[in-house]
């Protein structure tokens, strides 16, 4: 079958240099989807974000794990550090297997989350996560649960990622673990994250991304992080993400191999 690419940008809302990266590529039809971090997103953002509704799928990136909440914080208190902003992710986690994290809170926090996103007149059409959080053994399945239940149909899939470095093995072993989680979702066959991996933009990057992924299957998602600038202490190469994205080499390829750029809503 024919090759079927979404590129979705990750992090709308983080920063005005990601923000402003993603509305450019939006207008000049360089992407495809994007998802949406709920609680760090301003109103301006999501009504910019609203105007390109048609021309992209708007989705919701999962986050628990940075910035303040949505929810008032003494509804969602074992969510929250002393400063009423959410725990790191790997504290969460270790709370959370812990038993101190309480699952009606992250209940609370996500509806809110994707309540906002509504609010706006943005539907989330699909799913991912902040560092992934949706594929850590127990908290994963238990948050896919919480999204089947507010009408979210679409999850990032992880697939493995081979020069992803130490991260990356451990979420090919968190992947493997979480993967009964997304039964009742509509996912992409594979994940590309090979620009995260090499922490730069390149056309071979691209290709070699392209050529793993599409082993599992036709409907492949492209990971990407663009941004008009770096941010201080990410690995993360936002501006050459968006420089890349913003040139024709990625389309010629695409083209060369027969496929087509799709949205997360048509899968």
């Amino acid at each position: 079958m024919a090759l079927r690419l979404i590129i979705n940008a990750d992090d709308f809302g983080w920063d005005a240099p990601a923000t402003a990266a993603i509305l450019d590529l939006a207008a000049q039809d360089c992407l495809s989807s994007t998802t949406v971090m709920a609680n760090l997103a301003s109103e301006t953002d999501l009504a910019a974000l609203r105007r390109f509704a048609g021309r992209v799928s708007v989705g919701y990136h999962l986050n628990l794990i940075l910035g303040p909440p949505v929810a008032p914080a003494a509804a969602v208190p074992s969510l929250l550090g002393p400063d009423g902003h959410f725990w790191p992710a790997q504290r969460l986690w270790l709370r959370y297997l812990a038993g101190q994290v309480r699952p009606a809170e992250l209940a609370v926090e996500l509806t809110a989350q994707i309540e906002r996103l509504r609010a706006h007149g943005l539907s989330p059409s699909h799913a991912d996560s902040h560092r992934h959080l949706h594929l850590y053994p127990r908290l994963g399945p238990t948050l896919t649960r919480i999204l089947g239940q507010l009408g979210v149909r679409r999850l990032r899939r992880w697939t493995p990622q081979p020069s992803y470095g130490q991260r990356g093995r451990i979420l090919n072993v968190f992947g493997r673990i979480s993967s009964g989680g997304l039964r009742g979702f509509a996912t992409p066959n594979a994940l590309a994250a090979d620009f995260s991996a090499a922490q730069t933009a390149t056309l071979p990057l691209f290709a070699q991304g392209l050529a793993r992924a599409r082993r599992h299957g036709p409907t492949v998602e492209f990971m990407t992080h663009p941004g008009l600038s770096d941010r201080p202490g990410s690995y993360l190469a936002r501006r050459t993400e968006y420089e890349f994205w913003r040139g024709s080499t990625w389309r010629d390829h695409l083209v060369d191999l027969g496929g087509s750029l799709i949205r997360y809503d048509e899968i």
